[in-house]
């Protein structure tokens, strides 16, 4: 009996050592009452990371290059893989983008398509498969699919322009009738409603504005230039003109300059975006590009990945139809250290306006 109790005592009090050392066992599951387990830290740690595809528009434009940068950094920031697509602005592409992204199984879309219309049925699937879908800059067609869109209100944005367009005009060229050509990406809604916002807030100005031609740049500098090029050659006194992104204003003053004009006194060019080439010429005193509608590339970056999250979160119904809208700016070149700021801010480069 004696050597028992001795073995009990010694059980005891080496079991009190171990208490007393105060070490915590780490990494084994925690059995809650109700029978929930937590996961292990270790468990946690080794969670893969949330995995989100975007597709843009066209990864050759300078806005979406800046909107990919910023996307990289604040989706690292919140420790998310990315799958990044480069839409090349054809639809038939995007469409089978989206559909190796709905292979893989990811957890969200950020979705910059092209037609509003045709993006619909791409938007259903993912939805069927339970991924959910956010567009960005150009909106689905919401009566054939409910989805949240982040982006600017781009008629309101153009309307800014075309106020600050028709003020420009009657200062630098008050003896002349404006004369408006449109450079636009036909059928494309986000295109149209920024022309047609453009047009309408020029005539606020100056009701008597006519507006000769709409043209397809097709939303690329080449084209843009060859089309605007023809359209001078056939009515030199075109002397308002209106690129509906970057690359068509910067196309539209190509062409310009090649007829030996493209100056402030011969005739006013607005752009849209705000990217780098646009604002070292709206910089230029001599350059008749003067204001361009800027969009914030990082403010809309941030915003996509915040509401896809909301969605994943289920703070924000996969098949709400929210227009969740972004502010966009007006540069112009008659502040350029406001223009140099906001090169610096939204498209993160030093290169001096001036």
């Amino acid at each position: 009996m004696k050597k028992v109790l001795g073995l009990v005592f010694t059980l005891l009090f080496v079991l009190s050592l171990f208490a007393g050392c105060g070490k915590k066992v780490e990494n084994v599951a925690i059995v809650k009452e109700e029978g929930a387990t937590e996961k292990a830290d270790s468990e946690i740690e080794n969670e893969d990371p949330l995995k989100i595809g975007v597709i843009y528009l066209t990864a050759e434009h300078p806005y979406y290059q800046a909107h990919a940068m910023h996307t990289q950094a604040y989706a690292k920031e919140k420790g998310i893989e990315l799958i990044e697509l480069d839409g090349k602005l054809d639809q038939a592409n995007m469409a089978s983008q989206m559909e190796n992204l709905v292979a893989q199984n990811v957890d969200g879309i950020i979705y910059c398509l092209l037609e509003g219309s045709a993006g619909s049925a791409d938007i259903n699937m993912a939805q069927a498969a339970g991924i959910p879908v956010i567009t960005f800059a150009i909106k689905h067609d919401p009566t054939t699919a409910n989805a949240p869109f982040v982006g600017i209100d781009e008629k309101a944005a153009g309307a800014l322009g075309g106020v600050a367009a028709a003020k420009k005009f009657l200062t630098q060229l008050p003896d002349q009738e404006a004369k408006i050509c449109i450079v636009e990406i036909s059928g494309v809604s986000a295109s149209t409603d920024r022309s047609d916002g453009f047009i309408e807030g020029f005539k606020s100005i100056i009701p008597d504005a006519e507006v000769v031609t709409r043209l397809n740049g097709e939303g690329k500098i080449d084209k843009a230039m060859s089309v605007v090029e023809d359209a001078i050659q056939a009515d030199s006194s075109l002397n308002v003109f209106f690129g509906a992104n970057g690359d068509q204003g910067m196309g539209a003053l190509a062409a310009l300059e090649s007829q030996g004009r493209g100056t402030i006194k011969t005739e006013i060019v607005v752009s849209h975006d705000g990217s780098e080439p646009e604002l070292l010429k709206i910089a230029d005193p001599n350059s008749s590009l003067k204001i361009a509608n800027a969009n914030l590339p990082k403010d809309l970056a941030f915003k996509t990945i915040d509401t896809i999250l909301e969605i994943i979160n289920a703070e924000r119904d996969m098949k709400s139809i929210d227009d969740i809208f972004v502010s966009s700016a007006v540069i112009t070149g008659d502040d350029v250290e406001a223009a140099q700021k906001f090169l610096k801010e939204q498209y993160n480069s030093d290169t001096k306006l001036k």
